[in-house]
């Protein structure tokens, strides 16, 4: 007798919030690291009041973004088999070692940028290299998985990078006006990061539209995760909440915003969660549509991890009010901070 068996079974998601956050939290930190550098190094204007807080931010987040690795991992002292067993052919085992080097190098840099010694330069640029490494690599990490075609394109890494560094000028705008006292800027500072901001999202939505065009062209398997994300299940999250909220009102708002710090504020706010929608739905619908197109049930994690993910959230914005006050306290602050 022929018995067909028809089985429903539920996923969890290989990729799931912790890595979400990872991805957003490390893009975050090497965007905020390089304008740093543009202000503590290079001397860019509109930068240089807010060279340290930028790098102090750089730090204060990539932390709880290894956290969030570690955390993923289930068993965090796996990790360091990643250090002993280096495999060059492994984009896991590179990416471990460039989080590795930029932490220790964004570190060094921050102690040094507070204490405004010149070795700064020398470690800030060589931080370069490796925060532009750290902010493709958060995109090369899923390019590379086989069977997803979402993932699978070159537009992925730029894309983070560019995106990355949208998040890094929306918190640098939401910081001017939460805490105005530790994010001075300019009025030529606040023309500068205006311009800047308007060029990279823009630049972010023509990577999101050159990257849907490429996977239209990839035949059936591509068209279906289009159609998913445009009229699909993630059509909320994806063109409501990333495209619409997060990237077109905030590019409306900077064009209309006439020297307004408030409306700037809050369109660096709806930038950064324009930029973790980004994140959320390129790694939810890539797992959601795998090659052959079609769509499983998929768990994203349980509570307890969407719990970690909140509390990692709420140690980067601990650990920006708390470095701060250690620096002071072992070391000569910058004049500026003296004064506040």
């Amino acid at each position: 007798m022929d018995v067909t068996m028809v089985y429903d079974v539920q996923h969890i998601m290989p990729f799931g919030p912790l890595v979400i956050l990872y991805l957003f939290l490390a893009g975050l930190s090497a965007g905020l690291f390089l304008l740093s550098v543009l202000g503590e190094v290079w001397k860019w204007e509109p930068m240089r009041p807010l060279g340290v807080p930028a790098g102090i931010m750089a730090l204060a987040t990539i932390i709880p973004g290894g956290f969030s690795l570690l955390l993923d991992l289930g068993q965090p002292l796996r990790a360091f088999h990643l250090f002993f067993t280096f495999q060059p052919s492994s984009v896991m085992s590179w990416g471990s070692y460039i989080l590795l080097f930029y932490s220790v190098i964004v570190m060094v840099y921050v102690w040094l940028a507070w204490r405004d010694d010149s070795r700064k330069e020398a470690w800030g640029k060589a931080g370069v290299v490796v925060s532009l490494a750290l902010g493709m690599y958060t995109g090369v990490l899923i390019a590379v998985a086989p069977g997803h075609p979402l993932w699978n394109s070159a537009v992925i890494p730029v894309l983070f990078l560019v995106s990355g560094l949208v998040a890094a000028l929306s918190l640098l705008n939401v910081g001017q006006i939460l805490a105005p006292g530790r994010f001075p800027v300019t009025p030529a500072g606040e023309a500068g990061f205006h311009s800047l901001k308007l060029v990279l999202t823009g630049l972010e939505l023509l990577l999101i539209a050159a990257h849907l065009i490429i996977l239209g062209l990839l035949g059936a398997a591509g068209s279906e995760v289009v159609a998913h994300l445009l009229s699909g299940g993630r059509q909320f999250s994806f063109l409501g909440v990333q495209i619409a909220l997060g990237t077109l009102v905030p590019l409306v708002l900077l064009l209309l915003a006439r020297g307004s710090q408030l409306t700037v504020g809050v369109a660096g706010f709806l930038s950064l969660l324009g930029v973790m929608a980004l994140r959320y739905n390129i790694v939810v619908a890539g797992q959601e549509l795998p090659v052959q197109g079609v769509l499983p049930q998929l768990l994203e994690g349980d509570r307890t991890v969407w719990i970690y993910t909140v509390m990692l959230l709420g140690l980067a914005l601990l650990l920006n009010q708390i470095i701060p006050v250690l620096l002071a306290r072992i070391c000569r602050p910058l004049p500026a901070a003296a004064d506040q």
